[in-house]
């Protein structure tokens, strides 16, 4: 994986993570499991915690949704010339100084890599030939998952089937045609009608999948 181009953090911003990307961390809540990257400063000797989660079971984010911000007793404790500032609390230039932007580059790549995981996951094996309108509500379910979290949503189907781009945009556009697939760029979804169907599909996948020999 090629490393990202990060903007400078401020004098006061300290990266605690590894170099070549954030921390990794699997949840699990009852049946539904999910992962979060992490991206994690010190900032004025407060522990910042930058969380993006992939997978979430309410949906998907496009942007870094979790921020945690603590005073780091240990660090405090062990620098030989700790911050004063520590003792201001969680101050207005504190918040400013919260490297978003670097967390944010820091975990683009990664989170779009496992999303995109994640949705394949959810969503094949597709049908060995697309004809019936099941069909196409199944490949235009897994686009428009995928335009919540790629930019080349066709390219990505294209490489999970090996067939071209040219064949997934004619299915597209088929899909729009029967009236299955609405809107455009991240406003497409499944219309009304056909999401009891959709629903369907994911559960045939899900319940394939969990049977002994299925695929995991």
């Amino acid at each position: 994986m090629i490393a990202p181009q990060l903007p400078d953090l401020a004098p006061n911003v300290e990266y605690r993570g590894p170099e070549d990307g954030p921390f990794v961390e699997r949840y699990k809540d009852g049946e539904k499991a999910w992962t979060v990257l992490y991206a994690r400063y010190l900032v004025n000797g407060f522990a910042v915690s930058i969380g993006w989660d992939i997978g979430h079971p309410m949906g998907h984010f496009r942007e870094p949704n979790k921020l945690e911000i603590k005073f780091d007793e240990f660090e405090f404790g062990t620098n030989e010339t700790p911050s004063a500032e520590s003792f201001d609390g969680i101050t207005t230039s504190l918040l400013r100084s919260i490297p978003m932007a670097h967390a944010r580059a820091l975990m683009r790549t990664h989170h779009e890599q496992l999303s995109v995981a994640d949705v394949r996951d959810h969503f094949t094996p597709f049908p060995s030939r697309v004809d019936t309108d099941r069909d196409y509500i199944h490949v235009a379910g897994a686009y428009v998952a995928l335009m919540e979290v790629s930019v080349e949503p066709i390219k990505r189907l294209a490489e999970w089937t090996g067939e071209s781009i040219d064949t997934w945009s004619a299915r597209l556009r088929r899909a729009r045609a029967k009236g299955i697939l609405e809107g455009k760029g991240r406003q497409a979804r499944i219309a009304p009608a056909y999401l009891k169907t959709m629903d369907e599909i994911w559960a045939a996948i899900r319940a394939r999948k969990e049977e002994p020999d299925g695929h995991q």
